[in-house]
């Protein structure tokens, strides 16, 4: 397991476990949940992050063509629960050259997302107030996203499905053309075989520390 260097809710440094605490913690906020190294991807390490999280396991359904699971990464731990999750799949941009997609779900306040993107806070604020730019389907339900300005080279939206913000990044930034197709999403988490089907490809390292 790992942690960012600062709080992703105010970006002030954590305070490393000790005698008096197990837990990394900010001085504003309190034990800020650990991230999980993710492993080479798997069937059984998908079924086992399902089976522990709190939230959503989404994954692009089904998965554009030639693009393969290679990294499934969640955020805190068994005993107090899994808050956040983040997918990423590799695949071909539809304008050619490789390309990534990053999807978390997670409850808000984590800033799980906004961390790994460099943004401020840990919630996607003034964004969500302006219009949608794009729509994804999950479970049948269209759920609008709204574009978030990021000064990476990256494609970034986020919306709200059940009181779980779902955030995806596609990168590089000339591949989120992608996003405007109408993309589905499904929740791993109910999965039963499919799991085993889908395509695993060598892990990504979008997400380990920088």
């Amino acid at each position: 397991m790992d942690h960012p260097a600062t709080c992703p809710r105010c970006s002030q440094a954590l305070t490393p476990p000790s005698v008096w605490s197990s837990e990394w913690e900010c001085p504003v906020h309190g034990p800020v949940p650990p991230v999980h190294r993710a492993p080479e991807p798997s069937a059984d390490w998908l079924r086992h992050v399902s089976a522990t999280s709190r939230v959503p396991v989404w994954l692009p359904w089904p998965l554009p063509e030639a693009w393969v699971v290679s990294a499934v990464a969640p955020v805190g731990d068994d005993v107090r629960g899994v808050p956040a999750v983040a997918t990423v799949l590799t695949g071909p941009s539809p304008l050619g050259g490789p390309a990534e997609m990053l999807v978390v779900a997670e409850e808000p306040g984590v800033g799980f997302a906004t961390g790994v993107l460099g943004l401020e806070g840990t919630d996607p604020g003034a964004a969500v107030q302006r219009s949608p730019y794009t729509h994804v389907d999950v479970d049948d339900h269209s759920v609008p996203l709204w574009l978030v300005a990021d000064s990476r080279d990256d494609a970034v939206v986020v919306g709200e499905r059940d009181l779980v913000w779902l955030w995806v990044v596609v990168r590089p930034a000339s591949a989120g053309a992608m996003l405007v197709d109408r993309l589905a999403f499904v929740d791993a988490r109910t999965l039963g075989e499919e799991v085993r089907l889908l395509p695993y490809g060598a892990r990504s390292t979008w997400l380990d520390p920088q």
